[in-house]
């Protein structure tokens, strides 16, 4: 098994979303999820189904924050995590939750690296 789908399982057994059905999709173009687009999530939070999509490193391009397959890959399940409370047709607390979400995203991934044991 590729390292993709095991850091993908890594992630949803520490962020607990076993029981959601994901279609994990680690290697797509910009085609596929739309332009300036890291990472994408769709999902349907009433039977736990999602679909995630990850741009294949060779299309990111030039951006102020390089490529981080694993920090795109915990920020859309992270969007699973929230999905209760992270929708809103007010654009500024979308723009707050997401911030939140990449927030935490940079934290999660810097304490696995650095060697914080899962409890």
């Amino acid at each position: 098994m590729n390292g993709s789908t095991e850091m993908f399982k890594e992630w949803v057994k520490r962020l607990g979303l076993s029981d959601w059905r994901i279609k994990f999709y680690p290697c797509c173009t910009p085609d596929e999820m739309g332009e300036d687009c890291a990472g994408l999530t769709t999902w349907q939070e009433v039977n736990k189904t999602a679909k995630i999509q990850i741009l294949d490193p060779q299309y990111y391009g030039e951006r102020v924050v390089p490529f981080d397959f694993e920090k795109t890959l915990v920020h859309e399940l992270l969007h699973l995590k929230t999905c209760l409370i992270s929708y809103t047709e007010n654009e500024l607390q979308e723009r707050i939750m997401h911030q939140m979400i990449d927030d935490l995203t940079r934290a999660m991934v810097d304490a696995k690296r650095k060697g914080c044991k899962q409890q």
